[in-house]
């Protein structure tokens, strides 16, 4: 059900027209990171509160690594600093906001602290491209450096939720 809604919630905000492609992306992302408490559910039997952490934590690091390439696409001309929080003002709220939710996280101790260590990388990446210079996109590089903080993510995401939790 969950799937359902946000898929047609992804289609009404696509033909609302480009301003939107990002956020709709980002809600296709809640139906997509939602198997992650199915699996939980099927693996434990159990639809607990450590499945939802699950289902957040994911969809977080998702939507995060979602802006940060749409950031990289619209920002690859962007030089120095006010040109590109021209271009990535909302991601830069978004990775405080991320960074916010982790430390409240780690202060009430919801979820485990490898699962804040493997936001580390991401985190580390969104902030330094406001410090780097300017660099054309090589999108074949991109994805191969998002895939392997998807894996790094996922294998500490695993060990933190598997033997720490």
């Amino acid at each position: 059900m969950i799937a359902g809604a946000a898929f047609a919630a992804q289609v009404l905000l696509k033909k609302m027209g480009r301003t939107t492609r990002v956020a709709a992306e980002v809600v296709g992302t809640l139906a997509l990171t939602s198997t992650a408490p199915a699996a939980y559910c099927v693996a434990t039997g159990r639809l607990d509160a450590r499945a939802w952490a699950l289902w957040l934590v994911n969809w977080l690091f998702a939507a995060n690594q979602i802006h940060f390439v749409w950031l990289r696409i619209r920002g690859a001309r962007a030089a120095g600093w006010s040109e590109k929080f021209t271009v990535g003002w909302s991601f830069l709220i978004g990775q405080v906001l991320l960074g916010g939710i982790l430390a409240l996280a780690y202060h009430f101790s919801w979820l485990p602290e490898l699962t804040l260590m493997a936001f580390a990388p991401v985190l580390f990446r969104g902030f330094v491209w406001y410090a780097k210079r300017p660099q054309p996109i090589v999108v074949r590089r991109l994805g191969w450096t998002e895939l392997a903080h998807a894996v790094v993510f996922g294998v500490l995401l695993t060990a933190g939720f598997s033997f720490v939790w």
